[in-house]
């Protein structure tokens, strides 16, 4: 009687097949080629999308194109007419924007930002609707670029080459929520590049630059405590000094656009506006959202408060005791990117963008270690790249939010380098950054 094939050996030699191919296809050369190729599919259908904005509304429709721009739109047309005083009046925001509109949304862009973003957009009000986009889509994704090019001096061994460089800013800038937020008329490509651009800053003691850098980041408030945190324990105290005084600058701005008790106003207008944002809750990936939308009740946020305390504690327990300079704080500095994320009370979808930074910085940490980075770490990166958009638009069907379990996922995994670093810094001396 013949031989009859062993089917566990047969079972054995496709996955073995299947791990050589997911190994190939996340390495170089197969990773250029693939970023060329998400490129140039993303570069035709951002300006098949370009071309077809006539203004803020799809034609036909009451569905706004444009993203946040014409919320921003709002706040620096409103200072343009001299109604600065009241930037946070939603009654008054609500004119404005539909004049903008030509027509009453039943969902409407608030301006919900510090003063300064409408003071900087304030010369778009006197340009027609679309080429006041255009420009502003040029800007995000000058800042976009300038992150990457960042970005690459902060991951070296990442982008040790000129092909691995390319190829890191390519896919970087092609993932999906920095496209959306570069061309869609958000702000999260902008953040990006200043946390990374602060990060550059100080791992080579350019702590004035820094310091600007973190107090211009007052616009997304939530950021800056835990970093300010950072600077003050770090020692840097010129970082440090700089950063409070933009942040006083840029209270003071806005004390004289709009008055001295602007952020008071803020709070206020966005716990109005909060009820109105209950529809797009399951859109949010911080904690304290995550749970509303999942479980609800009384009991979720105790849950988040929970989840809060957990997220600081790791933090303190596995970040590695690194000075800016040293190899180790770039470690540091993505663990409290993440955990900002995390704690946060409004992370929207697109905001996941960020977290492209601590990526990096994780894979940078395990090559410094003269480790290669293992096929399931590539493969989960890789995997998430592509997943995006299905990955948050499945909580309709999930009633949770899954990038809220993505971004755990990833804060669990930098806590266990860091929990190594600190083993290994134990043993030896620090290592500069390069």
């Amino acid at each position: 009687m013949a031989d009859q094939p062993d089917p566990d050996v047969s079972q054995r030699g496709g996955w073995a097949l299947l791990l050589r191919v997911l190994d190939r296809m996340t390495r170089q050369p197969m990773l250029a080629v693939l970023a060329i190729l998400c490129g140039l599919s993303i570069a035709a259908v951002e300006i098949s999308y370009l071309r077809s904005i006539t203004g803020p509304l799809m034609p036909g429709t009451k569905h706004v194109v444009t993203g946040d721009y014409l919320g921003l739109l709002t706040g620096a047309q409103m200072l343009a007419e001299g109604h600065g005083r009241v930037l946070y009046d939603l009654d008054v925001q609500w004119v404005v924007h539909t004049r903008l509109v030509g027509a009453e949304l039943p969902a409407w862009q608030f301006y919900v930002y510090p003063p300064l973003f409408a003071v900087l957009a304030r010369p778009l009000a006197q340009l027609p609707f679309v080429t006041g986009f255009y420009l502003y889509g040029a800007a995000m994704f000058v800042f976009g670029l300038v992150g990457g090019l960042v970005l690459v001096r902060v991951v070296p061994r990442v982008a040790r080459g000129r092909l691995d460089a390319a190829t890191l800013i390519v896919l970087a800038l092609t993932f999906h929520p920095m496209v959306r937020t570069m061309f869609g008329g958000q702000t999260t490509v902008l953040t990006w590049a200043v946390i990374t651009g602060a990060l550059w800053a100080l791992q080579t003691r350019r702590q004035i630059l820094a310091g600007i850098l973190i107090g211009v980041l007052s616009y997304k408030p939530q950021y800056v405590p835990l970093l300010f945190v950072a600077l003050v324990l770090s020692r840097s105290w010129v970082a440090a000094g700089v950063a409070a005084a933009v942040t006083v600058a840029h209270y003071l701005l806005g004390a004289a656009v709009v008055g001295v008790d602007w952020p008071l106003q803020m709070l206020a207008t966005m716990r109005r506006y909060r009820p109105m944002e209950a529809a797009n809750a399951g859109t949010h990936f911080s904690l304290m959202p995550f749970f509303q939308y999942a479980i609800g009740g009384r009991i979720a946020p105790v849950l988040a408060l929970a989840g809060d305390a957990g997220v600081l504690y790791a933090l303190v327990r596995f970040a590695p005791r690194a000075r800016p300079g040293d190899a180790g704080f770039s470690l540091t500095w993505a663990l409290l990117v993440v955990s900002v994320t995390l704690l946060s009370p409004h992370m929207q979808y697109y905001d996941f963008g960020i977290l492209v930074l601590p990526v990096a910085i994780g894979l940078e940490t395990i090559l410094r270690e003269g480790r290669p980075v293992p096929l399931p770490v590539r493969f989960a990166i890789a995997a998430v790249f592509v997943a995006y958009p299905m990955l948050y638009e499945a909580q309709r069907v999930l009633h949770f939010q899954p990038l809220t379990l993505v971004t755990v996922a990833l804060f669990a995994w930098l806590c266990r380098l860091g929990r190594d670093a600190r083993l290994r810094s134990a043993a030896r001396p620090a290592t500069a950054f390069p």
